[in-house]
């Protein structure tokens, strides 16, 4: 594999990252919807909500991830862990793949009460890029938060 990234042999545009895969390379971008400011590179956050019922169902913060297998993959495989950080006695979470899982190949599962998971469950035959939303809904003291998790999942053909 040669990281077009690195050595600077691919075509993203200056609004874009470059994202090393296996084989080849993806230019992304990252934007933040309006009411959110940029925090990082991966990272948004609210800026305010006018609301009880907009705070507690538009994300609190929206943060971008990259993930990388290969068609070989061993299903299901645990892909993707996440929870609040940090985490207290009492906290209870709520994992849903809100898009991007139209054909299936992803669920989640709670691990315990303030932990959960993606996770592939079905074999991705062919090459194939995905984009899921999956939002957490955090149960603390007595309201909801919502984060949002933008996961790029990227099956490349297994190398022999």
């Amino acid at each position: 594999d040669i990281d077009e990234c690195a050595i600077g042999s691919h075509n993203c545009s200056a609004a874009e990252t470059c994202y090393n895969i296996q084989g080849s390379f993806r230019c992304l971008s990252f934007e933040c919807p309006s009411n959110y400011r940029k925090v990082s590179d991966m990272r948004c956050e609210r800026i305010n909500c006018f609301n009880y019922l907009e705070c507690q169902n538009t994300p609190v913060r929206i943060t971008y991830y990259q993930l990388n297998f290969q068609t070989n993959i061993v299903v299901p495989a645990h892909i993707f862990r996440i929870g609040p950080s940090p985490a207290y006695a009492g906290d209870s979470i709520a994992l849903t793949i809100t898009r991007g899982n139209e054909e299936g190949f992803f669920s989640t599962r709670r691990l315990n009460a303030y932990t959960g998971i993606v996770y592939l469950q079905r074999q991705v035959k062919e090459p194939k890029d995905f984009l899921l939303d999956v939002e957490m809904k955090l149960w603390r003291q007595g309201t909801y938060t919502t984060f949002l998790a933008k996961i790029y999942i990227f099956i490349t053909a297994h190398a022999y």
